[in-house]
């Protein structure tokens, strides 16, 4: 599921009552929040318009938020600040945080991607204008992102804001430089993250194609299968696509993008 932890120096000011009123008006629908209280740690927010059916009645897509008043453990962030591309000065803004504000989705799978993403998304943007974070620490895509970023990005669709996707770069040691890249935050929408392993391509242009095709999943959902081929870096050019276990954690499967020789790296490049 999607996670996202807003820190801060202070202990955030949330106004519950202000909070739910700007979701509902980002969202454009209405809002239950039973037993608003700033004082508790916990306040949850029920998304009433999308219920489901369930064995014993129906249940509501819900955005939770939890309060820690925890010291920032900046080396246990450090997996994410070396994938953070477009904030490297990651740990340098978290490092005064003491308080933790954590936004995350529940009891959101029957929906379809797009409208989990809208959901979330409405809900961590008016917390984010309301408490206006240190940064914010993206679990499901493995990156950080400034709030500045995130707010300017609020007119985007939800898919392409800062901390939705995230693309990550590995050199593998003791290779005649093989490297891998992959994407984060599509496992937690129920679809398959994207790997490629390889050799000789333009990083910059493998990254553009795992994006857009990324974005192409969340739109359209699963329907890239092993066997299938997508246009690689170059016009015109094919690319099989396999399911596979994930080269690099965490342990999923992925949708493993062959550029074929002499790119690919690996076993299947031999």
């Amino acid at each position: 599921m999607q996670i996202v932890e807003l820190h801060f120096a202070a202990p955030p000011a949330l106004n519950l009552r202000t909070l739910h009123a700007r979701a509902e008006a980002i969202l454009g629908e209405s809002l239950d929040s039973p037993g608003q209280d700033e004082a508790k740690q916990a306040f949850v927010l029920f998304h009433k318009s999308h219920p489901f059916a369930v064995k014993d009645g129906t249940l509501c897509p819900q955005t939770a938020l939890w309060r820690a008043d925890q010291p920032v453990n900046l080396e246990a962030l450090q997996s994410l600040f070396e994938q953070s591309w477009r904030c490297r000065e990651a740990a340098e803004l978290l490092a005064p945080s003491r308080h933790t504000l954590l936004v995350t989705e529940l009891m959101a799978q029957q929906l379809p991607p797009p409208e989990r993403l809208r959901l979330f998304h409405g809900v961590l943007q008016a917390v984010v204008e309301q408490t206006q974070p240190l940064a914010l620490v993206c679990r499901h895509s493995q990156q950080v992102v400034r709030t500045a970023d995130y707010l300017d990005a609020v007119g985007d669709e939800p898919v392409l804001r800062p901390g939705t996707l995230n693309v990550r770069f590995f050199n593998i040691a003791e290779t005649d430089g093989d490297m891998l890249m992959d994407t984060r935050g599509m496992a937690e929408l129920d679809l398959p993250d994207l790997q490629c392993h390889f050799r000789g391509l333009d990083p910059n242009g493998l990254s553009r194609v795992l994006f857009n095709t990324a974005i192409y999943l969340v739109e359209q959902g699963p329907v890239i299968e092993s066997g299938h081929t997508i246009q690689g870096i170059e016009p015109g050019s094919k690319w099989i696509c396999q399911q596979e276990d994930a080269l690099i954690g965490p342990e999923r499967t992925v949708l493993d993008l062959n550029p074929g020789p002499p790119y690919a790296a690996g076993d299947r490049g031999a």
